[in-house]
């Protein structure tokens, strides 16, 4: 069995990939580790363990000139990230991926108009319809909507919430986790998670 505790000597890149996997943070197939490696090096990684391996994780990876998800169970999102429509259709995918077949939504759209002061999300989950008015403020996201997403996802799946660290600025880490994951996650140096 695997212990999780806050060491103070360097773990290794695979070290910390495989407790990451381990606890449910995986790279989706298409993801190598050394497209990671093209984030940040190997002393990095060491230097900052689990914090940029899972900022690397939960961004975008270039293949060919194509971004895809690092891994379906991890987001790293920069909350100044609404511009124009389609932004909040992009949030609702990604909750979607994260949440491993639990908010299986369908016909998603989104409004943002900026000027106007006008921004909504509509979707279809279990052939109920949403429409959820959003705040404007620039281009900062309504992190409401990450509230509204949590109560569907408790209705779904009761064991699980979606937990967010905060990273001090305007970007933060965001999954779906049981008690137990996140209980394993703030065990790692410099992690700290907080269910909503």
């Amino acid at each position: 069995m695997l212990r999780f505790f806050k060491s103070k000597k360097k773990v290794s890149f695979n070290e910390q990939l495989t407790l990451l996997q381990t606890i449910g943070i995986k790279l989706n197939e298409n993801i190598s580790e050394e497209l990671l490696l093209k984030e940040f090096s190997l002393q990095e990684y060491e230097n900052d363990p689990y914090l940029l391996l899972m900022l690397a994780m939960g961004g975008e990876v270039e293949i060919d000139n194509i971004y895809f998800n690092g891994s379906n169970n991890i987001w790293y999102l920069d909350t100044e990230c609404i511009e124009d429509t389609g932004d909040y259709v992009r949030i609702a995918e990604r909750i979607k991926d994260l949440s491993n077949g639990h908010l299986e939504m369908t016909e998603i759209n989104d409004v943002v108009d900026i000027e106007n002061l006008e921004a909504s999300l509509s979707f279809k989950l279990d052939g109920k319809e949403y429409h959820w008015s959003l705040k404007v403020d620039d281009d900062w996201l309504d992190i409401t909507i990450i509230y509204k997403f949590n109560e569907l996802l408790k209705l779904k799946s009761p064991d699980k919430s979606i937990s967010i660290f905060y990273l001090g600025g305007q970007d933060c880490l965001i999954g779906i986790f049981s008690k137990q994951q996140v209980k394993q996650l703030n065990t790692l140096k410099g992690i700290k998670f907080e269910i909503i």
